[in-house]
């Protein structure tokens, strides 16, 4: 690794629409053909990089129309900012870890070495590695950014715990809209600065008009516009712009859009404020010609659980057009949409919300359940392309790497990849949406699932797997296991051993996606439904079947613990026996028993002694303890700490007397009870 040191801010990657940016940074040439060694290495900066930093950063620029340092650089001269600067203590992952291990040689003795490194993603504790990282005395000064915290949809409370528990070398900004919950848990770190821009009205303003001003004169220069002109320009969009960036933004692109001679007449048309704004562009949608169309599109885009690619968003809307000519189709459609890449998304949270909520009768006009009814049928629909070995590897010792080393081209998964994914999602959204309004006393939907799983079930398993996306079939199995189906009841019997096959056949699959029709169907039970109904595509490869048993294994699934994690101290399942707390000499660890066998590090602390979950299976009540040895005491000091399992963190601690603790419980009003 070589470094050179530079002032460039660069950008990296968390959670949802959110965005993050590292300070501190260097320009880095890393070299990994040093030998051996370092395959383990590559292979988790690899699962690391899911897309290049850098690339998001200028992506993210262009999208926001350019970085204008007048626009933010009354914040570095805020006092709030010279304050919380000059502090030695401010307590996110992926994309953090990343550039900080390629700019910092000295955080590589931090990247886990064990034996199994073909699975980084979900074998590696991130959040351990990356507190490792920050805690490196080599690390230097570095200064993290979290952007739109309020837009990180998944995992949002583990990351504000992160974000205000770490205590490093390394210093936080976190930006986000007015949330309580955001509010409420920054509350409790204990070294931060918060400003508002409520607050700094004036400095805001100064900003925007800023913004403004480079705008304009953009404009005036493309449009070659006379200086008059500028000034009315100018002058409106000051007085308009209620102090809000996007607005200006939108406004400015709209006007790109017009002939010079337009300008003025089209801007005296835009109203003030976003929702307004937003409110023009939608009737605008409605009077145009292709309303159908662009309403389709907004609708879909409006409730997917993640942005479409070009081909997904063509081949769910059946749309008559190439990949070349969509995005002119999306920049018809409204303001609302632009593109990433190759993917559809949203200029931002708001406009999105806009839609949902001002915007739903236009939008669903049969209902919001109905609409994500149709989207599950449509997947569904899509994935009757399914069949076996659709890559053509035809050896079941084909690695994952070596088949997506060999995808055909075009890549027969690359228009149903978001089906395999959500097709169950939207099923569940239709269903709770159904429940909800109290019109089906029958789930819509179970004939659908039951024959697609006693036709498709392999099939989609195999795809889920190139698209290295097994915990989607857990998580949707077990929705569909649970979903209430009277009287469908070899719906729920094959359900339940789809869900076992999968479980039981989960690791290999991932590693060796043939191995679905070799390993799975040989070594399934006798009498497994999924092993009888996909009898006739076992691997031939095989002269004699074993002789197995005729029903499935009692080990509903096996849970890994690290190698540092052997010594075991307590053990217990919630009530409701979905969760199960592992507590061992350095950790303790969750596992979501019935989904993917991935677990949750809650803390790492020595001397859990007893544990007690609570009936609902939010919380949980530890005994700890912390050897003589670390205290300078003369014998070990016990506590006792409730945790919060939602966010996975500490509610609060109190120190105990020299009792020694016999039992714990938790009652159902959760009232602490101890023993002595």
């Amino acid at each position: 690794m070589e470094s050179s040191t530079s002032s460039t801010v660069q950008s990296l990657n968390a959670s949802g629409t959110s965005r993050v940016y590292v300070g501190n940074s260097y320009s880095i040439t890393h070299h990994y053909g040093r030998g051996p060694e370092d395959d383990g290495e590559k292979k988790y900066l690899d699962a690391l990089r899911s897309t290049d930093p850098c690339d998001d950063k200028a992506r993210i620029e262009q999208m926001n129309g350019g970085l204008l340092k007048d626009s933010y650089v009354w914040i570095l001269d805020s006092p709030e900012f010279i304050t919380w600067r000059d502090e030695s203590k401010t307590a996110i992952l992926k994309g953090l870890i990343y550039l900080l291990v390629i700019q910092h040689l000295t955080a590589v003795s931090h990247l886990d070495h064990k034996e199994d490194k073909d699975h980084w993603n979900y074998k590696v504790s991130l959040e351990g590695t990356f507190r490792k990282i920050l805690d490196d005395p080599g690390l230097g000064e570095t200064y993290l950014l979290v952007d739109a915290l309020d837009e990180c949809v998944e995992d949002l409370p583990l990351l504000l715990a992160l974000i205000s528990s770490t205590s490093s070398r390394a210093k936080w900004i976190a930006t986000s809209r007015n949330r309580c919950e955001i509010e409420e848990l920054f509350g409790e770190a204990s070294s931060k600065v918060a400003l508002s821009l409520e607050l700094h009205e004036g400095s805001v303003s100064r900003a925007v008009d800023s913004y403004i001003n480079y705008r304009t004169r953009h404009l005036a220069k493309i449009k070659k516009l006379k200086k008059s002109t500028l000034q009315q320009i100018y002058d409106h969009l000051s007085q308009h712009s209620q102090g809000t960036f996007l607005w200006v933004a939108l406004v400015c692109q709209r006007l790109e859009r017009c002939r010079a001679w337009e300008i003025l007449s089209q801007l005296l048309q835009f109203p003030q404020g976003l929702n307004q704004f937003y409110a023009k562009m939608m009737d605008q949608v409605h009077k145009s010609a292709s309303c159908d169309l662009y309403i389709r599109i907004l609708a879909v885009a409006s409730t997917v659980f993640r942005p479409l690619t070009f081909a997904e968003l063509i081949a769910m809307e059946s749309l008559e057009i190439d990949q070349e000519t969509l995005p002119d189709l999306i920049a018809e459609c409204g303001s609302f949409l632009t593109t990433k890449e190759s993917s559809v998304v949203f200029i931002h949270q708001s406009a999105k919300d806009f839609l949902l909520k001002e915007s739903s009768t236009l939008l669903f006009q049969s209902g919001l359940a109905k609409h994500q009814y149709d989207l599950f049928q449509r997947c569904i629909a899509m994935m009757q392309s399914l069949h076996q070995d659709i890559y053509g590897l035809v050896y079941p010792g084909v690695s994952l790497n070596e088949a997506l080393r060999n995808c055909p081209d075009p890549d027969p998964l690359e228009n149903i990849k978001y089906s395999c994914a959500f097709w169950a999602d939207h099923m569940q959204e239709a269903y709770e949406l159904f429940i909800r309004g109290d019109k089906y006393s029958n789930i819509p939907g179970i004939d659908t699932v039951h024959d697609f799983i006693n036709k498709k079930f392999l099939f989609w398993l195999e795809a889920l797997a190139l698209c290295q996306n097994i915990p989607a079939a857990l998580k949707a199995l077990v929705f569909l296991r649970d979903l209430p189906a009277p009287g469908h009841g070899s719906y729920k019997a094959l359900v339940e051993d789809a869900l076992r096959f999968s479980h039981y056949f989960c690791s290999i699959i991932e590693n060796y996606p043939l191995q679905i029709y070799a390993s799975g169907l040989l070594f399934s039970p006798n009498n497994s439904l999924i092993r009888r109904r996909f009898k006739e595509y076992t691997s031939k490869i095989f002269s004699q079947v074993p002789n197995l048993d005729d029903k499935w294994s009692p080990i509903r699934s096996i849970f890994e613990c690290s190698d540092d994690d052997l010594d075991i101290k307590t053990m217990s399942f919630s009530p409701t026996g979905q969760t199960l707390v592992v507590t061992t000499s350095s950790t303790l660890t969750r596992w979501h028993v019935s989904q993917e066998p991935m677990p949750d590090v809650i803390q790492r602390e020595n001397g859990h002694s007893r544990i007690a979950p609570s009936s609902d299976g939010n919380w949980l009540a530890i005994i700890a303890s912390t050897p003589a040895s670390e205290t300078a005491q003369s014998s070990a000091q016990c506590e006792i700490q409730f945790h919060d399992l939602a966010l996975s963190k500490m509610a609060w601690r109190q120190k105990l007397d020299s009792h020694e603790v016999l039992g714990m419980a938790i009652s159902r009003q959760s009232v602490l009870a101890r023993e002595l």
